[in-house]
């Protein structure tokens, strides 16, 4: 810690305690400790002293009564006592002043060696003030309401999400890296809900916003220099640090996120994030089409970190809010005049914020809707006003567009930016930090920005607004993305020109997108010019794509001056066969120029090939340089090989974990088998723990996520499938661990393999725990192995819990109260497949209302499938209107999606309600699936209309099935014309371009 931060941390702390315990007077706390046994001194002047920071308790029996006193009496007012890492915190308060006193620094703890040497991001969670929240931390600025109470945000009323935010939170206070993700629409509270959780973390503890120079930059920075124990860092908008949004660092982002969220060298560490449900389903769901994977790592980070945050309060939820209401009038308030339980969202001022956008003057709106289009299909979340003025003509009438004054678009900005009832405005002005190379510009209102995702969800942008994107939007990423919508929307040409534009400002996938868009129409000159535009931006499979044909028909010159351009241009595969041919003609001076810049370069494939140079060469520190700096598995597998060859067992060993770490785990293996086969055992079992721990720490770091545990997850043979009475082995089995037992069996004996499965078992892996038990039946031992199994049942051992219950599910002797006592306590564990049980078990004795209950608790955890069995269940009785009611009250992560497959699943007249009810709440699927319905039943001119509509919701797919269908007949080559060409801004049939 730096000097003096843990006092100011420590009198923090103590000042809120203080405060949260009613602020007793001092002479009160002064009684309260003559009466202990024995007595403790508490001089009124000294309490002054530590509450204000001036001073600070030395003895630990003194801080350890008023701590716990105060504590005690903060809890009996309802709210939060000490953090528990509170003693920590004193203590290195009280080292600070020891060694500003000039003292001698405490004796460090045996075996410990000098801490390592980490930046320090954020600040002391202790320090950060309830005003912060809304200033610094993006938490929305409550309405104000007359004779409010004191406190710059309402009182918080606790919800379902805030409890599994705080087991994530435990976890990572306890000592174990945690990240989760609360995933809601917008104004719902996820952000408070993060702001509270964080306020409970244990002294010591910081929290940190990446902002500048930007927030994906910032983290990146970060995660490459190194991020601290004891950091919480706050992810709001997920989508600005991974994805699209964030610009072409967004996968090494998130690689470093999980590196660091698996490394236990420098845990705990906390990743707080927030998103949309859309923005959720785009970064997690796997594309279908032959384009390649956007965002792998990105998808890999977030499985099993959602939490749902739902729109509206629960009936429970609102008489706690009724009772809160009491002490804060912008709570009764809220109570009062919201709708349909939707609290935050009135606390935020949407409300307010939507009838201004709705009696807005014609510009006002048209500024607004291009703003809205702008976030929705490019992720654009900062606006130049050149980009809106140009931007917002499209989208007024000729009558509104003429009736424009001079100084229109000032008057329009002033309108937006105006505060309603002391919330921002639909427009805010961000402003670009002194020092900090982030742009400013204006900001979309987050509600505003929401309401636009649903109202806009069937309109395309203007002509204008395609302009506007291609001449004032500097970041390729976002103009990229913006052809990547327009594409979507069949508007071709608009894409092609968006990614031209991004090409040239150096993104080199926009370059692939326009190729194919080439390709689809046989224009092979201009997919070719459009491979060399992009091979020359550092695409090294586009260059190597253009030299294959050259050198196919030996021309050489040709090739190389293809080579020499895009080397010239920074392409590091053409660097590296520039350098590998000077290198065979002899030219090693520029030779050694180009490799230089090869071993700058960030590329994997490109390092891994020049550290095969180096080691051909003969500079085998060089190669291994290369393959650290290529990090990835086949980097570090080949480093291995590289260790083998000409290092010592050590040093084999070394490099055979780092790749293990890596994700390469043969080199690791085979040294242990080897070892194991040398007679090597004690060598073998030291691998095998090694290989284990690294294991473990993955599979803690799975098992520990917000998502119910999934049991079936184990290998089942084909008769369990047809005995539900047999339970399949659950997960969590290793070829390392199998393998250590298997060793120690054929060396120790058995009692030394079951040593070994129990200290994995009371770490919580149930295929250790599986195993031992299954053991010691074979050797007869039931009654030990029945006690084991009711020993770890009591430590809530997830899987001992579902054990006992599912034995219960299928033994007619069990009374059906303790059936049912048992299943909720595996439920509480987090066990899904009890959660599954239980809610089948209320659907067959007519409990409807529980079964749902059930279905979305665990849906709204992540375990999806109860909620579809439900559906699918009730759908397969005829109880269409009960499934659909179920699937319309589905976490806002799986609503759509669920539906979907309802639809799909559906015929004839059953669909076309649903699908109307789709279609009216905006999901952008629907019309897509009506024109295919319309289609089939003979309704021509409607299914066109929603066809089209498709096509401006984003869905491609729809309009060129029904183009194909009907392009059979198609006197007029209509049909063909829009295959060949796609649509104009305004959607009629474009012209060839």
């Amino acid at each position: 810690m730096e000097q003096g931060t843990a006092a100011r941390a420590f009198a923090a702390m103590l000042r809120g305690l203080y405060e949260r315990a009613a602020s007793p007077t001092l002479t009160s706390l002064a009684r309260q400790g003559e009466r202990q046994q024995p007595s403790v001194r508490l001089p009124t002047s000294s309490l002054s002293n530590w509450l204000t920071g001036q001073s600070m308790p030395s003895q630990h029996r003194v801080v350890q009564f008023l701590v716990t006193y105060l504590s005690q009496q903060a809890v009996q007012a309802g709210r939060t006592g000490a953090p528990p890492g509170w003693p920590r915190l004193w203590e290195a308060a009280v080292e600070e002043r020891r060694q500003r006193r000039g003292g001698r620094p405490a004796r460090p703890a045996p075996g410990s060696g000098p801490a390592p040497q980490m930046p320090v991001h954020g600040r002391f969670v202790a320090e950060l003030r309830p005003e912060e929240a809304v200033s610094e931390w993006e938490v929305h600025r409550p309405v104000d309401v007359p004779a409010t109470v004191p406190g710059s945000l309402p009182l918080y009323v606790r919800r379902t999400h805030d409890e599994i935010l705080r087991s994530v939170l435990g976890q990572a206070a306890g000592g174990t890296s945690r990240m989760v993700v609360l995933v809601g629409e917008s104004s719902s509270g996820k952000t408070r809900a993060c702001w509270e959780a964080a306020a409970e973390l244990p002294a010591g503890w910081r929290l940190w916003q990446p902002l500048d120079p930007s927030p994906a930059q910032a983290l990146a920075n970060a995660l490459q220099e190194g991020i601290a124990p004891c950091t919480a860092i706050w992810l709001n908008e997920l989508q600005r640090y991974v994805g699209e949004q964030a610009g072409p660092g967004s996968e090494q982002v998130a690689a470093g996120l999980r590196k660091l969220l698996q490394d236990s060298t420098n845990s705990p560490v906390l990743v707080l994030g927030t998103l949309w449900p859309e923005s959720w389903n785009a970064l997690t769901t796997l594309p279908t089409s032959a384009k390649p994977d956007p965002h792998p790592q990105v998808r890999a980070l977030l499985e099993g970190r959602a939490i749902h945050v739902p729109a509206t309060f629960e009936a429970q939820e609102l008489a706690d809010v009724r009772t809160a209401g009491g002490h804060d009038s912008r709570l009764a308030d809220a109570l009062a005049h919201a709708r349909n339980g939707q609290i935050t969202q009135y606390m935020a001022g949407a409300p307010a914020l939507l009838e201004r956008y709705r009696t807005a003057p014609p510009a006002v709106r048209a500024v607004i809707n291009a703003a809205m289009d702008a976030s929705r299909l490019g992720g654009v979340t900062l606006m130049a006003e050149e980009f809106l003025e140009t931007a917002a003509e499209g989208y007024l009438s000729d009558d509104a567009y003429d009736a424009l004054e001079e100084d229109w678009l000032r008057d329009a900005l002033v309108y937006t930016q105006q505060p309603s009832k002391g919330v921002r405005g639909l427009l805010s002005q961000v402003r670009a930090r002194p020092g900090a190379n982030g742009p400013g510009g204006l900001r979309l209102s987050d509600y505003m920005d929401h309401i636009g995702r649903t109202e806009r969800r069937f309109s395309a942008p203007p002509a204008s607004f395609w302009r506007a994107a291609h001449s004032y939007l500097p970041e390729p990423h976002l103009v990229r993305a913006l052809g990547q919508a327009a594409e979507a929307r069949w508007r071709d040409a608009e894409a092609a020109g968006l990614y031209w534009r991004a090409l040239d400002l150096g993104d080199v996938e926009a370059g692939q997108y326009l190729a194919w868009l080439w390709q689809e129409r046989q224009r092979d000159d201009e997919a070719r010019r459009v491979e060399e535009q992009t091979a020359f931006a550092g695409d090294g499979d586009a260059l190597e794509k253009l030299l294959m044909p050259l050198l196919m028909q030996e021309e050489y010159q040709q090739a190389e001056r293809l080579v020499r351009e895009a080397a010239s241009r920074g392409n590091s595969t053409a660097q590296l066969h520039l350098a590998r041919a000077l290198t065979v003609d002899g030219e090693a001076r520029e030779a050694a120029h180009w490799y230089a810049e090869i071993a700058r370069c960030s590329d994997p494939d490109v390092l891994r090939a020049y550290a095969d140079d180096l080691r051909k060469q003969g500079d085998l520190d060089g190669a291994r340089a290369a393959l650290r700096a290529a990090g990835d598995r086949r980097a570090m597998g080949e480093l291995v090989a590289l260790a083998a060859a000409s290092g010592s067992p050590a040093e084999v060993e070394q490099a055979a974990r780092e790749a293990f770490a890596a994700g390469e785990a043969t080199p690791l293996k085979d040294l242990a088998e080897q070892a194991e086969a040398d007679g090597r055992s004690a060598d073998a079992a030291r691998l095998y723990r090694n290989a284990i721990t690294v294991f473990e720490r993955r599979r803690r770091q799975r098992d520990a996520g917000v998502d119910l545990i999934d049991f079936v997850a184990g290998p089942r043979s084909l008769l369990d499938h047809f005995n539900p009475t047999v339970l399949p082995m659950p997960p969590g089995e290793t070829w390392a661990l199998r393998q250590l037992v298997a060793l120690l069996d054929g060396t120790q004996g058995a009692l030394a393999g079951d040593g070994a499965l129990t200290e994995i078992a009371e770490a919580g892996n149930p295929w250790a725990l599986e195993r031992l038990l299954r053991r010691m039946r074979e050797r007869g031992q039931d009654q030990e192995a029945e006690t084991l199994l009711c020993s770890e049942a009591s430590r809530a051992n997830p899987w001992a819990l579902w054990v006992q219950a599912h034995r219960a599910v299928h033994d007619e002797q069990v009374l059906d109260d303790d059936r049912g006592t048992l299943l909720k306590r595996a439920a509480d564990a987090r066990v899904g497949q009890a959660v599954r049980v239980l809610m089948d078990r209320a659907e067959r004795a007519g409990k409807a209302i529980e079964a749902d209950q059930w279905a979305l608790h665990a849906a709204a955890r992540g375990y999806t499938t109860p909620l579809w069995e439900l559906v699918r269940g009730r759908e397969q009785d005829g109880r269409l209107e009960a499934a659909e009611h179920l699937a319309w009250q589905a976490p806002a992560i799986q609503r759509s999606r669920t539906l979907r497959r309802l639809a799909q699943g559906r015929t004839g007249g059953q669909v076309m309600p649903l699908l109307q009810r789709a279609f009216d709440e905006a999901l952008a699927w629907a019309p897509g699936l009506l024109a295919e319905h319309l289609e089939a039943s003979g309704e021509f001119v409607e299914a066109e209309r929603f066809a089209r509509l498709a096509a401006d919701a984003g869905d491609r797919q729809a309009l060129e099935d029904l183009a194909t269908g009907r392009r059979g007949d198609d006197p007029e080559r209509q049909w063909q014309a829009l295959l060949s060409n796609g649509m104009t801004a305004e959607g009629a049939t474009a012209v060839p371009w």
